[in-house]
Parts: structure tokens; C-alpha cells; sequence
């Protein structure tokens, strides 16, 4: 990437790297290292490479799936104003940003694409 003089690196983060639920405080702490390691990235590579990071709420994808009961579900929507929750194309849409030359002044940043809330799992 430095020798072509452009880049773009996108690293995952998740809501959960500033939410707080029950049982994934390792979880947790990683994300929110990301989201650090995202900031300085950006700062020692900033002449040449964007470094920015997605942090998406719920998805209905795997992870979610396992643990997703109705119940769940209609207390995540309650938080969230966009009533309903992610898909991974809401997710894919943000790396796309994040990707393209629209974004070429944004770096060492994170985009929380959460719906306008916040989904945990209490």
C-alpha cells in the first residue's frame, strides 16, 4: 500500500466495545482494543493508509443466532430506533464507505452501525 501511495485498511470492532452486557468482558475489552489500535494506526500510517473500523450492533448472522429468543429481540428493538436489527449487508455497506475514495479524508475512526441504539443482551 505505501509503494502504490494508497490504502485503505478496515478492521472489525463491535457495539460491544463501548456497551456493556453480561458475561463478555474479554470480548469486550478486545473490540475496544481495536478501536485504539484503529486511532493509532491511522496516526502513524495517516500520509498514505486510511485505517478506520466498523463496530456493528446486533446482526442476524451466527453469533446472534445462538442466543436470540424473542424476548431478546424485542428488548434490543425497544433500544433501538431503527426497529429492527442489523443484516450483513447493513455491515458490508459501511466497509464499502470505508473502502471507496468517497472516504478519503476519514481515517482513525469508527462507524457503529447499530441502528441508532443499542442491542445487548440484559
Amino acid at each position: 500500500m505505501q509503494e502504490a501511495g494508497y490504502g485503505s485498511i478496515i478492521n472489525m470492532s463491535s457495539m460491544n466495545s463501548v456497551n456493556k452486557s453480561p458475561a463478555i468482558s474479554a470480548y469486550a475489552a478486545s473490540k475496544a482494543a481495536i478501536n485504539h489500535m484503529t486511532a493509532n494506526l491511522a496516526h502513524d500510517y495517516g500520509s498514505v493508509i486510511r485505517i478506520n473500523a466498523v463496530g456493528p450492533g446486533a446482526v442476524r448472522a451466527g453469533a446472534l443466532a445462538t442466543v436470540l429468543t424473542l424476548e431478546v429481540e424485542a428488548r434490543m428493538l425497544a433500544r433501538t430506533p431503527i426497529k429492527r436489527l442489523g443484516e450483513p449487508e447493513d455491515i458490508a455497506g459501511a466497509v464499502l464507505y470505508f473502502a471507496a475514495p468517497i472516504s478519503q479524508w476519514v481515517s482513525g475512526q469508527v462507524l457503529f452501525v447499530n441502528g441508532g441504539g443499542v442491542q445487548t443482551l440484559d
